[in-house]
């Protein structure tokens, strides 16, 4: 089984990093990064780079417990990484014992909950968006029955594992917040979402949270740096974990002496993958325009840019016939562009000191990640 979240923690001094896979090329990649570098402590199955995996929108029109049976990207015989599962709401309250038996099952030994409300299925907004109306954010109460609802399960069940199995409460609450024009507004504003997102992480501790998150889209990293500082005040041992998409030129440094744990580049792969391809697909595209004129969803891939899709959907298919050499050869050349640049851009993150921008020339900006997700290219995958 991989090695738990928690382990990893006490293995290197209470500080990890994890980078986002979504296949089992993607996690290899990881692995063999190299032994001059240094390495990953684990993987994040993110919701975003996994529905973009499958052809889906980010909208939770796919539930958490069915993404956990879908194709996680590592063996549960692997014994090298942790891992961490991105499970957005959590779905109902009565899926989350058969979601951690499932995440047990599999080796996974961290859950990150957010705590936006789910109004019904399909409607979850991606926290990276700019929405005119953003999805509620949910009462710290209810949420909290959540967090105790995963943190139940028999022992008889799980076994030693379940001591080692974390649940994280993600707090939206800067990404949720209003910006105000009036700067003295604007600075009230600021102050509230603070006092509100350490209330929300007293009461998650309190209700069994075993870490907490704390998210932004801010391009600076002031708000979440303003978090951590003030939870440490009063919280010094609660793991604290920061996703800094947005604010990746902030030296890595600087969110630990923060007092940040684990620090999660959340869809770096997927972005490489989808910006390797490109040039691939054009060229042979170019060479013979009828390439994929009668596959319907592989032309919708191509159509949305959803390379990530693409590859995986053509993986899955039977050359050994003859038939469709140029769409093999295609394949073939996609997918080594792409394990190539997932390999560079593992290795400058790695190597790097800041937060993730050490890779941008290898791969698309989240916006553009984002817009490719947003295109439902195969609905059957809700099914």
């Amino acid at each position: 089984m991989p090695m738990s979240v928690r382990s990893a923690l006490k293995q290197n001094n209470g500080v990890i990093r994890l980078i986002e896979s979504h296949d089992r090329f993607s996690t290899e990649v990881i692995r063999n990064a190299g032994e001059e570098i240094p390495s990953f402590e684990g993987v994040w199955i993110s919701g975003l780079t996994q529905t973009t995996y499958l052809g889906i929108p980010d909208t939770e029109i796919m539930s958490p417990l069915q993404r956990s049976s879908y194709k996680l990207p590592y063996s549960r015989n692997e014994n090298v990484l942790c891992a961490a599962f991105d499970a957005d709401s959590g779905g109902p309250i009565e899926h989350a014992l058969a979601l951690k038996i499932i995440l047990i099952r599999e080796g996974v030994s961290m859950i990150i909950i957010e705590d936006k409300e789910l109004i019904a299925p399909g409607t979850k907004v991606n926290s990276l968006l700019s929405a005119d109306e953003p999805q509620p954010q949910a009462n710290p109460e209810d949420f909290a029955k959540k967090i105790q609802a995963f943190k139940q399960g028999p022992v008889e069940i799980f076994g030693p594992s379940d001591s080692d199995f974390m649940v994280t409460a993600r707090i939206e609450t800067f990404n949720l917040r209003i910006k105000k024009d009036d700067p003295i507004e604007e600075a009230a504003s600021v102050q509230k979402a603070l006092e509100d997102a350490l209330h929300r992480a007293e009461v998650y501790t309190q209700a069994g949270a075993d870490a907490i998150m704390i998210h932004s889209k801010s391009k600076s990293p002031s708000e979440v740096l303003d978090f951590l500082k003030k939870f440490r005040e009063k919280d010094a041992t609660t793991p604290l974990v920061v996703v800094p998409t947005t604010y990746s030129s902030t030296p890595r440094q600087t969110l630990i002496d923060a007092g940040a744990n684990i620090i999660i580049y959340a869809n770096h792969l997927m972005r490489a993958k989808i910006q390797a391809i490109e040039p691939i697909a054009q060229s042979f595209l170019a060479a013979n325009p009828e390439l994929f004129s009668n596959d319907e969803i592989a032309r919708a891939c191509l159509d949305a840019k959803n390379y990530g899709c693409l590859l995986q959907i053509l993986l899955e298919r039977d050359f050994e016939d003859g038939k469709n050499e140029d769409v093999k050869r295609f394949l073939i050349a996609a997918q080594k562009s792409a394990i190539e640049n997932m390999r560079k851009t593992v290795e400058e993150l790695a190597v790097g000191t800041e937060s993730g921008c050490e890779a941008d020339e290898h791969i698309i900006t989240v916006k553009q990640l984002l817009g490719i997700n947003a295109v439902w290219v195969t609905k059957d995958r809700s099914n």
